[in-house]
C-alpha cells in the first residue's frame, strides 16, 4: 500500500512511518520539513486546501493535526482534500474521552475533525490517552533535583507509549478491521503523578518526589522549555492540567482490550518505557 503520514516527522508520525517501512509498505512522510530522506512531501498545513493533487494515488492516509486555535480549521480542510484526491482510507489521531474533557481547548477543536471522519465508514479514529513521552520534558528536573513536576494529579490517567500508538496505526492503516470505528489506544494501567515519580525513582536509583498539583509554577518553566509555546498553548496546558486532577483520563477494561488488539501486541507499561529511555538517553 501507499501511504501518507500526515505529521510524518513527529512523536507519533515518525514512528509510524518506520513501522509501516518495515512491514513493506510505502509510508511518505508528510510536514513541513519531511526531512533530508527520499520520498517525503513538504507541505504547509496552512495551505492543505490547496493541496489536493498531491495526495492523488494514495491507498490510505494517517492525519495528525497540530495543536492550536487553527487546528479545526486544519483537519476538515485536510479530510476534504484527502477524500477529494481519492484517497481510500484515513485514520485520524484523536484523544480518548474527548467529548467528556472537552474544556480542554485542543480537545474541543478536535470534535468536528473527529466528527467529520465519520461521515464516511471506511475511516477510524485512534483516541490516544496521555503518552508517556510527556515524561521526557520532566527529565531534567528529575536528574537533577528529583522532582517529577507535571501536575498530573491523583485521580489518575492510563498514559500509552507512542510506539503503541504507531503500532496501533499501522494496523488500522492496512487492515479493515476498525473501519469506521472510534478505537481507544491506553495504556495497560492507572498512573499517578506519585506512582509516575516512584518509576523513575525506582529506574534512577534515587528518590524522586511528586511536585505537586499546582499549575501555574509548571506552565511557566514550560514557557522556557518548548519553543515558540504561545500564551494560547500555556493556557490550554494550564486547563488540561487542571482537568485531569478533577477527571484523571479513565480507561475500561473493555477500552484496554480493545487498545491490545488494535496494537496487536501486550501493551507497553509505563515501568517498561522508563527503562528503555534510560537506556537509550544514558551513554
Amino acid at each position: 500500500m501507499r501511504i501518507l503520514v500526515i505529521g510524518g516527522t513527529g512523536n507519533v508520525g515518525g514512528r509510524t512511518v518506520a513501522r509501516l517501512r518495515e512491514s513493506g509498505h510505502e509510508a511518505v512522510p508528510a510536514a513541513r520539513n519531511p526531512g533530508p530522506g527520499p520520498g517525503g512531501l513538504a507541505l504547509d498545513l496552512g495551505t492543505i486546501g490547496d493541496r489536493t493533487h498531491d495526495f492523488e494515488g494514495f491507498d490510505a492516509a494517517f492525519l495528525i493535526t497540530p495543536l492550536g486555535p487553527e487546528e479545526t480549521e486544519i483537519g476538515l480542510a485536510a479530510v476534504k482534500a484527502l477524500r477529494d484526491a481519492g484517497v481510500g482510507r484515513i485514520v485520524y489521531l484523536g484523544i480518548h474521552n474527548l467529548e467528556a474533557m472537552r474544556a480542554i481547548p485542543h480537545f474541543e477543536t478536535k470534535v468536528p475533525i473527529k466528527q467529520a471522519v465519520f461521515d464516511r465508514a471506511s475511516d477510524c479514529v485512534l483516541e490516544a490517552n496521555f503518552f508517556f513521552q510527556n515524561d521526557l520534558m520532566a527529565l531534567p528536573a528529575m536528574t537533577g533535583a528529583g522532582i517529577y513536576p507535571l501536575p498530573v494529579g491523583t485521580t489518575g490517567v492510563w498514559s500509552v507509549d507512542a510506539a503503541d500508538i504507531a503500532r496501533a496505526a499501522a494496523r488500522a492503516l492496512t487492515l479493515p478491521d476498525w473501519a469506521g470505528r472510534a478505537v481507544p489506544v491506553c495504556g495497560p494501567e492507572r498512573l499517578t503523578g506519585p506512582a509516575i515519580a516512584a518509576d523513575w525513582g525506582a529506574a534512577l536509583g534515587r528518590e524522586v518526589a511528586y511536585g505537586g498539583d499546582d499549575v501555574e509554577p509548571f506552565v511557566g518553566q514550560m514557557r522556557g522549555v518548548i519553543p515558540g509555546m504561545t500564551d494560547w498553548m500555556a493556557e490550554d496546558m494550564a486547563i488540561m492540567m487542571k482537568v485531569t486532577q478533577e477527571m484523571g483520563c479513565p480507561a475500561t477494561p473493555d477500552d484496554l482490550a480493545a487498545s491490545e488488539n488494535v496494537v496487536g501486541a501486550p501493551l507497553t507499561t509505563h515501568r517498561a518505557f522508563v527503562h528503555r529511555t534510560l537506556e537509550e538517553t544514558t551513554p
